[in-house]
């Protein structure tokens, strides 16, 4: 297999890539083969559609400028990756982990690298529709294959390999389930990620500094070219080894529970908070579709004050249920409220599956399971064991 380089010229914001790309292979003397496949930096996609943003441009919000705070990032770079990701999913201090479409992505994808000072570049708004494009215009009556790349780190390795965000003219992961191993053994689980692997050898050539080789010819590669095209196969989050057993924590809220959030938030009216002045209300739905609301209510003696998620907890069980679905808690912050961690406790007494959302009064809202806000729970069940 072969890895063959096409070092360009440097692309601007408006640019017709697939001439540079063309220009910089006529001028080297490269031309395509049939079974070729292209790959194609994302960074140099993103530039030359114009996604290349000047971050004096950006305003951030209350909540980007506390994010920004906790992860220790510009807050203007918060702004836009709240704005280009689907999910905030955790981080460390200078890094925001993101999903988006399914990928998992540092910074949502965005790009301090290969950018203008005082800019940065966004993930391409379409990768498939490039790859397409890109094919269409480049292939020149040969059999190729399209692949926009990017890189990626593996958790607990130092270094990047490669990772396709979309392809065209071959599949992108290759079904191995059914064939042998070594000693017969039937294949039950394994996919072979073809285009990441791909990114992965092109990237040794194109390198991730000032190479200026912003993609690369990958030959006799032996992978078949095919009318095939689209994103990455993807699998939910429970689902990945990685993140299921870690914890998926709280996540962007998605629909289903808006009364009860309005509930929620007509609650704090009956909150009784002289001292902070920090109301916050809950509203508790049962399985059996009743709703119990209530307000925090606060006391002179610290100790003796209730969480209003307590409260509603306290007149369900006086009421006799047992059994919860979701419950609702709406603060005024600029952030989306979350419980402590006895109201914590107190959830998951009735159940590891009770849905939270919590929400501020400007809409923000997040979602995570009662086990997911207090993994590794002593529960009952602890109590059965010792007894």
């Amino acid at each position: 297999m072969q890895v063959l380089g096409i070092k360009t010229d440097l692309v601007r914001p408006g640019d017709d890539l697939v001439e540079f790309l063309v220009r910089a292979m006529n001028r080297s003397g490269q031309a395509f083969q049939d079974g070729d496949i292209l790959v194609v930096s994302e960074s140099i996609v993103a530039t030359s559609e114009g996604r290349v943003v000047d971050l004096d441009k950006i305003q951030p919000g209350d909540l980007a400028i506390s994010l920004a705070s906790q992860y220790k990032k510009d807050p203007r770079e918060m702004e836009l990756i709240l704005r280009e990701s689907d999910e905030i999913v955790g981080g460390i201090p200078g890094v925001v982990l993101t999903l988006n479409n399914g990928f998992l992505f540092p910074n949502a994808g965005i790009d301090n690298s290969n950018a203008p000072p005082g800019h940065v570049v966004l993930f391409p708004a379409d990768p498939k529709g490039s790859a397409i494009a890109i094919q269409e215009k480049m292939a020149n009556g040969k059999k190729i294959g399209v692949i926009i790349g990017d890189s990626r780190t593996h958790p607990l390795r130092l270094g990047c390999v490669g990772v396709a965000l979309a392809c065209s003219g071959l599949e992108a992961v290759e079904d191995a389930r059914g064939q042998k191993d070594l000693f017969g053994r039937e294949l039950k689980i394994t996919r072979k990620a073809i285009a990441d692997n791909l990114v992965s050898a092109a990237q040794i050539v194109m390198g991730e500094g000032d190479e200026g080789i912003p993609a690369a010819i990958i030959r006799d590669s032996g992978v078949p070219i095919k009318e095939a095209s689209g994103e990455i196969p993807t699998i939910p989050p429970a689902e990945c080894m990685y993140i299921g057993a870690l914890g998926i924590g709280p996540r962007p809220y998605a629909g289903g529970y808006d009364q009860l959030i309005e509930c929620a938030g007509q609650a704090i009216a009956m909150a009784y908070a002289p001292y902070s002045h920090f109301k916050v209300g809950a509203a508790l739905l049962t399985k059996k579709g009743n709703v119990y609301s209530a307000g925090n209510i606060e006391n002179a003696s610290t100790g003796a004050g209730i969480c209003a998620e307590r409260v509603a907890i306290s007149q369900a069980i006086a009421s006799g249920e047992r059994e919860f679905e979701a419950i609702a808690i709406v603060g005024d912050g600029c952030q989306p409220i979350s419980p402590c961690g006895i109201c914590r406790q107190s959830l998951i007494e009735f159940g590891e599956d009770i849905i939270v959302i919590m929400a501020n009064c400007k809409g923000d809202a997040l979602t995570a399971s009662s086990r997911d806000l207090l993994p590794r729970a002593f529960t009952g069940k602890w109590l059965e064991w010792i007894f």
